[in-house]
């Protein structure tokens, strides 16, 4: 029969109650499981303890929610910005049309001089607000 030795080593880490003072130690292992799911411990005079930091994961899953919603407000503010490009090309190509046929732009009225003006001097003005 032979017989062997088996050597473990864990590292501790030593920790404080918040509410005795009293120290204590836990392994790596057990810290990082209670620091990941925020999980209660208990020091041995059975205070409870926890961690309730974010980790690293949830941090990171908050930036990506971070980042997701600003691009969702960029593209909203862009498609806003091409409604509002559609919108005053209209409006430009409308008042363009409308010089063209002899309708001053400010108080509406007809001019029989301004269209012959534009129809001859400037034929191209009207094709160029299409």
């Amino acid at each position: 029969m032979t017989t062997g030795t088996i050597q473990i080593v864990e590292t501790y880490n030593v920790h404080c109650c918040t509410e005795c003072g009293v120290s204590y130690a836990l392994t790596d292992a057990y810290e990082q499981r209670r620091r990941e799911y925020h999980d209660n411990f208990y020091c041995p005079n059975g205070h409870a303890q926890h961690y309730p930091q974010k980790n690293a994961a949830e941090k990171e899953r908050e930036r990506g929610d971070r980042l997701e919603r600003k691009l969702a407000n960029r593209d909203e503010d862009l498609r806003a910005a091409r409604a509002s490009l559609t919108a005053t090309k209209g409006q430009l190509t409308k008042t363009r049309k409308r010089i063209a046929n002899g309708v001053c732009p400010c108080c509406k009225r007809s001019f029989a001089n301004l269209h012959r003006h534009m129809a001859g001097q400037h034929p191209d003005y009207a094709e160029a607000a299409s």
